[in-house]
Protein backbone atom coordinates (compact mmCIF):
# COMPACT_ATOMS: atom_id res chain seq x y z
CA UNK A 1 0.00 0.00 0.00
CA UNK A 2 1.12 3.32 -1.29
CA UNK A 3 -0.15 7.00 -0.28
CA UNK A 4 -2.74 8.65 -2.59
CA UNK A 5 -4.40 5.40 -3.29
CA UNK A 6 -8.09 5.64 -3.08
CA UNK A 7 -11.47 3.43 -2.83
CA UNK A 8 -14.67 5.36 -3.74
CA UNK A 9 -17.67 4.54 -2.73
CA UNK A 10 -21.00 5.00 -4.45
CA UNK A 11 -24.22 4.62 -1.60
CA UNK A 12 -26.87 4.64 -4.12
CA UNK A 13 -28.62 8.22 -2.67
CA UNK A 14 -27.39 10.75 -0.89
CA UNK A 15 -28.45 10.29 3.33
CA UNK A 16 -27.15 11.30 6.26
CA UNK A 17 -23.87 9.22 6.83
CA UNK A 18 -21.84 9.20 10.36
CA UNK A 19 -19.31 6.36 10.63
CA UNK A 20 -17.63 3.69 7.73
CA UNK A 21 -16.25 0.45 8.31
CA UNK A 22 -13.44 -1.35 6.56
CA UNK A 23 -12.93 -4.68 7.53
CA UNK A 24 -10.06 -6.44 5.73
CA UNK A 25 -11.63 -10.03 6.41
CA UNK A 26 -8.84 -12.80 6.53
CA UNK A 27 -6.16 -10.35 5.22
CA UNK A 28 -5.39 -9.47 8.80
CA UNK A 29 -2.01 -7.09 7.82
CA UNK A 30 -3.99 -5.95 5.09
CA UNK A 31 -5.50 -2.81 6.68
CA UNK A 32 -5.52 0.83 5.89
CA UNK A 33 -2.41 2.31 7.93
CA UNK A 34 -3.52 6.05 7.24
CA UNK A 35 -6.48 7.34 5.48
CA UNK A 36 -8.26 10.47 4.71
CA UNK A 37 -12.71 10.61 4.58
CA UNK A 38 -14.39 12.11 2.20
CA UNK A 39 -17.72 12.93 1.22
CA UNK A 40 -19.88 13.97 -1.22
CA UNK A 41 -22.82 14.62 -2.84
CA UNK A 42 -22.41 14.08 -6.58
CA UNK A 43 -18.67 12.57 -6.45
CA UNK A 44 -16.92 15.61 -8.00
CA UNK A 45 -16.54 18.29 -5.34
CA UNK A 46 -15.44 16.45 -2.11
CA UNK A 47 -14.26 19.45 0.08
CA UNK A 48 -11.93 18.72 2.99
CA UNK A 49 -11.23 15.21 4.78
CA UNK A 50 -13.87 14.35 7.42
CA UNK A 51 -11.75 12.43 9.23
CA UNK A 52 -8.35 11.03 9.10
CA UNK A 53 -6.76 8.40 11.26
CA UNK A 54 -4.77 5.34 11.41
CA UNK A 55 -5.68 1.60 11.22
CA UNK A 56 -4.64 -0.69 13.75
CA UNK A 57 -6.22 -3.77 12.58
CA UNK A 58 -8.22 -5.80 10.35
CA UNK A 59 -11.45 -3.63 11.19
CA UNK A 60 -11.17 0.05 10.69
CA UNK A 61 -14.00 2.03 12.20
CA UNK A 62 -13.96 5.88 11.37
CA UNK A 63 -16.84 7.81 12.86
CA UNK A 64 -17.12 11.91 12.02
CA UNK A 65 -19.53 14.40 11.99
CA UNK A 66 -23.05 13.14 10.28
CA UNK A 67 -23.56 15.36 6.89
CA UNK A 68 -25.97 13.75 3.73
CA UNK A 69 -23.47 12.24 1.28
CA UNK A 70 -23.89 10.24 -1.63
CA UNK A 71 -20.37 8.95 -1.95
CA UNK A 72 -17.45 8.21 0.06
CA UNK A 73 -13.72 8.33 -0.62
CA UNK A 74 -11.15 6.81 1.55
CA UNK A 75 -7.64 8.08 0.78
CA UNK A 76 -4.76 5.99 1.79
CA UNK A 77 -1.88 8.41 3.68
CA UNK A 78 -0.16 5.30 5.22
CA UNK A 79 2.37 2.51 3.82
CA UNK A 80 3.16 -0.89 4.57
CA UNK A 81 4.87 -3.86 2.73
CA UNK A 82 1.45 -5.50 2.98
CA UNK A 83 -1.42 -4.92 0.49
CA UNK A 84 -4.32 -2.08 1.02
CA UNK A 85 -7.31 -4.82 1.25
CA UNK A 86 -11.19 -4.09 2.14
CA UNK A 87 -13.23 -7.29 1.74
CA UNK A 88 -16.17 -5.93 3.45
CA UNK A 89 -16.63 -1.77 3.28
CA UNK A 90 -20.07 -0.73 5.48
CA UNK A 91 -21.29 2.92 5.64
CA UNK A 92 -23.64 3.97 8.60
CA UNK A 93 -25.97 7.14 9.46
Amino acid sequence: MAPGQSVTVDTGAVRPLARITMDSGGSANDYARGYQVFLSTDGASWGSAVATGSGTGALVTVDFPARSARYVKVVQTGTSTSWWSITEFNAYS
